[in-house]
């Protein structure tokens, strides 16, 4: 249940709303008493956290992909996966450099 709510924190903080830390939270407290995996309820505020619109407040300023997930208006979504796919190609090209 820790690592649950550990993951709704970082949901919620991604998002920069503390109402939803709050709600969140709760859900996964009473998640058992409904039957359902703690997990399972902190995944879909990842997912969220994700999928809400950015205002560009939480990752302003944080290199390029801050900046333009500030000018663009995109989803977190998007740039969540540009992100990751910078930093395997970034990961790859290290690898590739020292095999």
């Amino acid at each position: 249940m820790r690592v649950a709510l550990l993951l709704v924190r970082f949901a919620a903080l991604v998002v920069g709303d503390e109402r939803y830390r709050e709600q969140w939270e709760a859900d996964v407290v009473g998640a058992r008493e409904l039957g359902m995996s703690p997990f399972a309820v902190a995944f879909g505020a990842v997912r969220a956290a994700v999928a809400i619109p950015s205002k560009g407040a939480v990752v302003a300023g944080v290199g390029p992909l801050g900046i333009a997930l500030k000018h663009a208006g995109t989803s977190r979504g998007r740039v969540l996966v540009i992100a990751v796919v910078s930093a395997l190609l970034l990961v790859g090209g290290v690898v590739m450099l020292f095999a």
